[in-house]
């Protein structure tokens, strides 16, 4: 955000340090100014401390955090420091972001965005439309990240500030990305980013461009202004599309360059974030001991800076897709119950999976069984199997597979299973030869009759017009 220079070029200079990701070397310069600000200017005293609780964010340090805010607020609230108490409050924001307080920063953004427009702050309105994305991308509102595309990507660049403009792209490019994930065919395509594996994401590929695009954006202002810090997160953004197209293995060396710099500067919260990466990177390579390790680092770090926000729950999730990769299904299964307690979905999992979710609420992702179980059919897709045998490659008793498909896709194996073989059969009475005798035995249906009634009930036509239509 632009920084004020009531205070005089040693605030503006503080600021950059901050914004070039000198953390701790930003936060002591803010003390002492402090410490030595005699003068008690109300705006100098706000802006140094603003530095400093934009430092301590970054760090993890959200309890320091909140007394710089609250020490910013109190010289704001002296005679002309309107402008300065709406700053402090855009900031409140950002911490009830990082603390997964979502509703708590929304009401603040709701109160402070009007007059920080009829003010002119421009850089102050970009930074509180990017916490609103932010916001928004937690719970997948993509309808309305899209309103305010162009309204945050205009006020960013008449701001001038190319600090909020790297923020305003690289925040757009993430909900381009996940916007990319949620039109996955699969049902656990609803996972997120760092549970897809790489034969998950073709369908995800021109999504994931557009996202590539603004990244690359983001990342040209970043190094253009200097800002290496944020030119690094940018990077991070790039490293894991990198992963999505197969590039696991150089990506991984660039997060490891990467993370030793970023705990030099004692950034944790960025440090929890690129260990998540770096996790991801390693079971896509399938060093799954390797990836467990960063995992618990990260999750050992999210819970010593207090960091639950949507981060917190998708450390535990990525958790249980690598202890079920290591064979320790138990674990798998604890984890996976902890990321539900997380996201407040461990009561009613089961009433939030056949309809979308109320605006606020955010859909469970799958556990990994589910996508285990798809993985099976689609090997054995033309074969007679028993749901047993499924249940058992899943590591879980026909029960609670059963349990497990009625809570999540509000349906049995048996029907899903069923789903699966029609809709490839009926991609191949569209593209390919064969009739329908064979097509019905090639996808694991013993009589073309049976075949027929079955596909007819599930799209509404029989077979023979899709043989027509292709023939036409």
């Amino acid at each position: 955000m632009t920084q004020s220079t009531d205070g005089g070029s040693s605030v503006v200079a503080i600021w950059e340090r901050a914004r070039a990701g000198d953390l701790r070397g930003a936060n002591d310069a803010a003390r002492r100014a402090l410490d030595d600000c005699i003068d008690g200017d109300p705006s100098r005293l706000v802006e140094l401390n603003l530095v400093r609780a934009c430092c301590f964010m970054r760090q993890g340090s959200h309890a320091k955090a909140q007394r710089s805010l609250d020490a910013a607020a109190h010289h704001a609230s002296s005679e002309n420091a309107c402008a300065h108490a709406l700053r402090v409050g855009a900031w409140r924001a950002e911490l009830a972001y990082f603390q997964g307080r979502y509703s708590d920063a929304n009401d603040i953004i709701d109160r402070i965005l009007p007059p920080l427009e009829k003010r002119g702050d421009l850089a102050y309105v970009a930074f509180v439309l990017r916490v609103r994305i932010a916001i928004l991308l937690a719970r997948a509102d993509y309808k309305a990240i899209t309103a305010l595309t162009d309204r945050a990507i205009r006020t960013a660049e008449a701001s001038a500030d190319d600090y909020v403009i790297v923020q305003i792209l690289n925040i757009l490019g993430a909900s381009h990305f996940d916007r990319a994930t949620s039109k996955l065919s699969g049902p656990h395509a609803r996972a997120h980013l760092t549970a897809l594996d790489p034969d998950d994401t073709s369908a995800m590929e021109s999504d994931a461009r557009q996202a590539l695009q603004l990244f690359e954006r983001a990342r040209a202002v970043a190094e253009r202004a200097h800002y290496e810090f944020a030119a690094w997160y940018v990077a991070g953004n790039i490293e894991r599309l990198q992963i999505i197209l197969g590039n696991a293995e150089s990506a991984v060396l660039a997060i490891r360059k990467r993370l030793v710099r970023l705990q030099a500067r004692g950034a944790k919260y960025d440090e929890i974030v690129t260990r998540s990466n770096l996790a991801w990177g390693l079971r896509t390579l399938g060093r799954y001991q390797d990836a467990l390790h960063e995992l618990e680092v990260a999750l050992a770090l999210a819970r010593e800076t207090g960091t639950f926000n949507v981060l917190h729950e998708f450390l535990e999730y990525d958790r249980s897709i690598v202890l079920d990769a290591l064979g320790d299904r138990a674990a798998a299964r604890a984890s996976y119950r902890r990321y539900l307690q997380l996201v407040g979905a461990g009561s009613r999992a089961g009433e939030t999976t056949n309809a979308a979710p109320p605006l606020g609420e955010r859909r469970p992702l799958e556990p990994n069984l589910l996508k285990r179980a798809d993985r099976f059919v689609l090997d054995h897709i033309g074969e007679p199997f028993a749901i047993a045998r499924l249940a058992e490659h899943c590591g879980v008793s026909l029960r609670m597979l059963e349990n497990v498909f009625a809570k999540f896709r509000g349906i049995t194996p048996v029907a899903h299973i069923r789903n699966m073989r029609l809709d490839h059969a009926r991609f191949a009475l569209s593209a390919a030869g064969g009739s329908v005798a064979e097509i019905a035995a090639r996808y694991g249906f013993r009589s073309p009759t049976t075949f027929t009634l079955e596909y007819r009930k599930r799209f509404g036509v029989p077979p023979s017009r899709a043989r027509r239509a292709r023939a036409a």
